[in-house]
């Protein structure tokens, strides 16, 4: 077995630091000569982290203070109170311009000037919904609404138009607008695609409540409803009328 080898200390390697010393001066050095740097390092995260927690407790504030006067708008509708709701949801769309509180505001307000008849300001505020319209269920409700005030209006080819895209809209039939289209072909004077969409309407929806509507108009216009389209014996009138 090899004797033990033994180190012989010496006089300067007792005067150095060890490892760790070395490092705890290094870190104090280090500390002193960048405490202001740190000091505002912290600083800006702390306000940076103070800012995001503001903004959002601010946004929930906001957000229950536009559902609060959104609902309050929609009791005025329902109510037929269409100025009052007028009011809110235009202060409700100016003031959330950039969220879909707002865009729905929009939507709802057209709802009121078609409740009180003003057309014009109806038309307006359902142009202004679609062009930044989100949502496919009332893009479709707006369509619709568009190509209703666009007929009453007089403006029969706008309101085909309307028609024809709530009826492309969603992945569901539109039956209502189907039968827009139909009619403002008819009051157009344009028989032959009025007949085809008519006849289309019965075989697609045989049993819908328009049915004898549909079959009234194909009569003026000279045509009969497409055999597909006949009721079957076995269904009842009372099944035939409903929705």
């Amino acid at each position: 077995m090899p004797p033990a080898v033994h180190r012989k200390l010496r006089r300067k390697d007792l005067k150095e630091p060890d490892e760790f010393l070395s490092f705890f001066y290094d870190l104090r050095e280090f500390l002193t000569t960048n405490l202001t740097q740190i000091v505002l390092s912290a600083a800006v995260v702390l306000a940076v982290a103070l800012i995001v927690v503001g903004t959002y407790y601010y946004e929930r504030h906001r957000d229950r203070e536009a559902a609060a006067q959104f609902y309050t708008a929609f009791q005025a509708l329902e109510a037929k109170q269409y100025k009052t709701a007028e009011q809110d949801f235009s202060a409700l769309s100016d003031a959330e311009q950039s969220r879909e509180v707002g865009r729905l505001a929009r939507f709802y307000l057209a709802a009121c000037y078609l409740g009180d008849n003003d057309l014009p300001h109806a038309r307006d505020a359902l142009v202004a919904y679609l062009a930044d319209a989100h949502d496919p269920t009332f893009e479709g409700l707006a369509l619709m609404d568009l190509g209703v005030v666009y007929e009453r209006m007089g403006d029969l080819q706008k309101a085909e138009g309307a028609y024809k895209q709530a009826a492309v809209n969603g992945s569901t039939p539109n039956p209502g607008a189907e039968l827009g289209i139909a009619r403002m072909q008819q009051r157009l004077g344009d028989n032959k695609n009025a007949i085809e969409s008519y006849r289309n309407f019965l075989g697609e929806h045989p049993y819908a409540p328009e049915r004898q509507e549909v079959i009234e108009a194909l009569a003026a216009l000279g045509s009969e409803p497409p055999a597909g389209a006949s009721v079957p014996q076995n269904i009842s009138p009372a099944k035939i009328d409903a929705p």
